[in-house]
């Protein structure tokens, strides 16, 4: 495979291209998303004007018993539960959700999916640059990429990139064909194939198999129902090329459906946050170390619920989902959720050691063992492990905990299992958020990922992708830096333990940060795999969730 990009454009430039003209190709969207693109906009311009930053982050003062929302989704026993007042934000106010229910009347703005087509993907980056500026409207991407629609850039994807989370060991199967009989990895998104889409789409779902050496040899495409090979030297590519689009397709909304909205934000998040805020007084210990990693989650989540979730919103209309199957596919990623710590994730996926084909691990791993290293000795310094275990209000956050589908699975009271949890939740907030929700750079391009997948098409239409720049744009609202929290004195006040535990932290996540910047340049050296990852460079990472 020679079709790696040279090392020198895998970083992101420093200044904006542009390309061609300026487009007029707004004034073609439908009414709904030029409206959506004036609220975004306005949102934008509001949030940068009073920035969230770690000196807003003050101790906790709620306490109790919240009144919980259900999510419109999930059987019997699996159903998720919101809270809606937070102590750190006051309640959405009624212009915006006035605006939101408007944006969902389908009389007044019914679902159009026009086929209109850019010119070319420069026409389009032009477009967006005019619309949502990088470094004003939109932050720069970590990662530059040339193209997506290579063999080596499906590599990198997999391995490095958005795909990371979900690669997994390959078995071959009876009924497979031979030429995977070898192969050794596989990024499987086919339980997108069993939801209805609107027409003329086609079925998300695709299982990409890759061998040893990481090259992909094969993708099962759930559309077509069959498994498309890898073509020769000299044959015909077309419908390996169409394959790879549906599989980057299937990833994109797979991720924003299953592990960004429902694993990241209304699972582990969710709970954390809600147990603490009514199990834990607002001095307790735990409290005051969960309060910069859950600080306006509960508004940050109930607004992805009215935003993002409802018929008619913001995802059922980038997606090419009917609404009914938008709604099974969040039931049924909740039964696919389990609690598990990243060096389990790990194990599963059968590397002893994470090393140079695998950055996106190594760094996971890398930024996960900082974390537990903190919250061990955080934890150490306030309780023993009987003390723990005879908490009081540990025990009420640990039954809280429990109060989550029974699929999720959270560990068994006791000290070790209080630390996974506590590590898992941070690194999630900060680390997967940003690995699954951070995710302009590909959509930047419209034949790097779509949303929708037409007939014959690798390129996403202009409404569609614009519609889900806009949904990035929402969802990438910045929050505090992790690096600004400093010994978070702001919450800790005059208690010097807490202190000092999070100024070694600090120390430790900027000597992480120097050593993923070291590895990223030797990275960028390495001929078959020139693939950097700062999805988990600390320098990069929020205090918690954003939109």
């Amino acid at each position: 495979m020679n079709d790696s990009p040279p090392a020198a454009a895998l970083l992101a430039p420093d200044t904006v291209t542009r390309y061609g003209a300026p487009s007029l190709r707004v004034k073609r969207l439908d009414l709904h998303t030029r409206l959506f693109l004036k609220m975004i906009r306005a949102s934008i311009k509001k949030w940068k004007s009073e920035l969230p930053t770690v000196d807003k982050v003050r101790p906790p003062r709620m306490w109790g018993e919240m009144t919980l929302k259900q999510l419109p989704f999930g059987s019997a026993g699996a159903q998720l539960h919101l809270p809606t007042v937070d102590e750190d934000w006051p309640a959405a106010d009624w212009k915006r959700t006035a605006i939101l229910s408007l944006l969902r009347n389908d009389f007044l703005f019914p679902i159009k999916d026009p086929a209109d087509e850019w010119v070319s993907a420069e026409e389009a980056r032009d477009t967006f640059q005019e619309v949502l500026p990088l470094g004003s409207f939109m932050s720069r991407p970590y990662h530059y990429w040339k193209e997506m629609h290579s063999d080596a850039a499906m590599s990198r994807i997999a391995f490095a990139g958005l795909g990371a989370l979900r690669v997994m060991p390959y078995t071959h199967s009876e009924g497979e064909p031979a030429e995977l009989a070898g192969a050794a990895w596989q990024h499987d998104m086919t339980f997108l194939g069993n939801y209805a889409v609107r027409k003329p789409f086609e079925r998300y779902g695709a299982r990409a198999v890759f061998d040893a050496e990481q090259h992909p040899v094969a993708i099962y495409w759930c559309e077509g129902r069959e498994w498309v090979l890898r073509p020769a030297a000299g044959e015909d590519a077309a419908k390996w090329s169409h394959a790879k689009w549906a599989w980057r397709c299937s990833l994109m909304v797979g991720t924003t459906v299953a592990d960004h909205l429902v694993g990241v934000h209304w699972l582990i998040a969710n709970y954390v946050t809600t147990a603490a805020r009514n199990k834990l007084s607002p001095t307790h210990y735990l409290r005051l170390l969960l309060k910069p990693f859950t600080w306006r989650t509960v508004t940050i989540n109930a607004g992805a619920a009215d935003s993002l979730c409802p018929k008619n919103g913001f995802v059922h209309r980038a997606s090419a989902l009917e609404y009914d199957a938008l709604t099974q596919a969040f039931g049924d990623s909740v039964g696919l959720m389990r609690f598990h710590t990243v060096p389990q994730l790990v194990a599963r996926k059968g590397v002893t050691v994470p090393d140079a084909r695998f950055p996106w691990l190594t760094d996971a791993l890398a930024l996960y063992n900082v974390i537990h290293r903190f919250v061990d000795e955080y934890v150490s310094a306030y309780a023993t492990e009987e003390e723990i275990l005879a908490d009081i209000e540990l025990n009420g956050f640990w039954t809280h905990l429990n109060e989550a589908p029974a699929t999720v699975m959270f560990p068994g009271r006791s000290r070790e299992g209080l630390i996974d949890v506590i590590s898992q939740f941070i690194w999630s907030v900060t680390g997967l958020h940003e690995a699954v929700g951070t995710v302009h750079e590909y959509v930047l391009d419209p034949t790097f990922m779509g949303t929708k997948i037409r007939p014959g098409k690798e390129m996403a239409d202009v409404q569609a992708s614009m519609q889900y720049l806009l949904i990035m744009a929402l969802t990438g609202l910045q929050m505090p830096k992790l690096m600004d929290l400093g010994d978070a004195a702001g919450v800790f006040d005059a208690d010097m333990k807490g202190r000092k535990a999070f100024a070694k932290f600090h120390a430790e996540l900027s000597e992480l940060s120097v050593q993923i910047d070291a590895a990223n340049a030797l990275r960028l050296k390495d001929e078959r795999r020139p693939w950097p990852c700062e999805t988990f460079n600390p320098k990069n990472l929020e205090t918690g969730v954003s939109i």
